[in-house]
């Protein structure tokens, strides 16, 4: 008999490094680390990753690095808070 458990982890984990290069678990630990020992808001970290991502693209990706601007600018724009406490409450 055969244990299915596993196999449905791995799945999701094959999942996760066929859309993010990575367990998701893995991100985490390296973005939180990222910013900690750059000592600043793991905002900064993303934003570092969404530039370089645009330094990727080829120019006929326009529509692409827009939105990254976008997400950029609100990400720098503090309407994202980083932790969760300090949001306003409604």
């Amino acid at each position: 008999m055969t244990d299915t458990s596993d196999t449905t982890e791995t799945t999701e984990r094959e999942k996760e490094w066929e859309y993010f290069g990575m367990a998701i678990e893995d991100l985490e630990t390296m973005i939180k680390k990222k910013a900690e020992h750059r000592g600043v808001p793991v905002s900064d970290v993303l934003i570092d990753m969404l530039e370089f991502a645009q330094t990727q693209l080829e120019e006929k990706y326009m529509n692409v690095h827009h939105i990254f601007n976008r997400v950029i600018y609100v990400l720098q724009s503090g309407m994202v808070v980083d932790n969760p406490k300090l949001r306003d409450k409604d």
